[in-house]
C-alpha cells in the first residue's frame, strides 16, 4: 500500500488579482476564494484524510478550515512552517511587474535570494524535507497539503528532477488539486486531478 498526499493552494485573494508578490503578509478572499476551497474539497469526498497540514498564512488556515467544514469530517489541521510561503523580505507587497523590472530575471533562479528573504531553492528544501517524512506518520493513509503555488512547483520540479528553474514560472490555480503517491520513503508517483495550471511572468 501507499500514502496518498494531496496538494492544493490556498483560495484567491485580493493581492493575487493585483499582482502582488505577498509572501508572509495576507490579504482577504475575494468572492471566488471564498467558493473554490469548496469546490476542490468535493473531488475528496471519497477519501478519508487523516490529517491537513497547512501553511502558517491565513490564506491557507481559512482554506483548511473551508476544506473540513465542507467534508464534513472531523479531520485535525495542523499549522506546518515547512509548507510556508516564499518569505520574500524587502520585496514584500510589490507588484510582480515592479519585482520584475528591480531585479530582472534573476528573480527565476533558484538560487537568488530576495534580501532579508528566502530562496526558491530553500523553500523547495524545506517543503521537499518535510513531505519525505509523511509516510512514516501516515502509513498507508492521506493526508492533505494546504500552500502555496511557489511550494507545489518545487515539490514537483524535485520529483520530475528538473532544476526549479523551469517550475518557478508555474502558476498552480487557485482550483488546483494534485496527488503525490509515496512508497519506500521515497515519492513514487504525481498527477494533477483538477485544476489550472499555466505560467506567470
Amino acid at each position: 500500500m501507499a500514502t496518498d498526499v494531496f496538494l492544493m493552494r490556498h483560495g484567491e485573494t485580493e493581492a493575487n488579482v493585483r499582482q502582488i508578490l505577498l509572501g508572509r503578509e495576507d490579504s482577504p478572499f475575494t468572492a471566488a476564494g471564498w467558493q473554490q476551497p469548496v469546490e476542490v474539497a468535493w473531488h475528496l469526498r471519497d477519501r478519508t484524510l487523516a490529517c491537513i497540514y497547512s501553511s502558517p498564512m491565513e490564506r491557507a488556515q481559512r482554506t483548511a478550515a473551508l476544506v473540513v467544514a465542507t467534508l464534513g469530517q472531523p479531520i485535525p489541521i495542523e499549522t506546518e512552517w515547512a509548507i510556508a510561503e516564499i518569505d520574500a523580505g524587502q520585496y514584500t507587497g510589490f507588484t510582480f511587474a515592479d519585482v520584475r523590472q528591480r531585479i530582472g530575471r534573476h528573480v527565476l533562479l533558484g538560487e537568488f535570494r530576495y534580501p532579508g528573504g528566502e530562496s526558491w531553492a530553500e523553500v523547495q528544501e524545506r517543503a521537499v524535507r518535510f513531505v519525505l517524512g509523511l509516510e512514516a506518520r501516515h502509513h498507508d493513509g492521506a493526508v492533505l497539503l494546504v500552500t502555496h503555488a511557489g511550494v507545489i512547483a518545487g515539490l514537483v520540479a524535485d520529483y520530475l528532477g528538473e532544476p526549479i528553474e523551469s517550475y518557478v514560472r508555474t502558476r498552480f490555480g487557485h482550483d488546483f488539486l494534485g496527488r503525490f503517491e509515496m512508497a519506500d520513503g521515497a515519492i513514487v508517483g504525481y498527477e494533477k486531478l483538477v485544476g489550472t495550471v499555466d505560467t506567470w511572468v
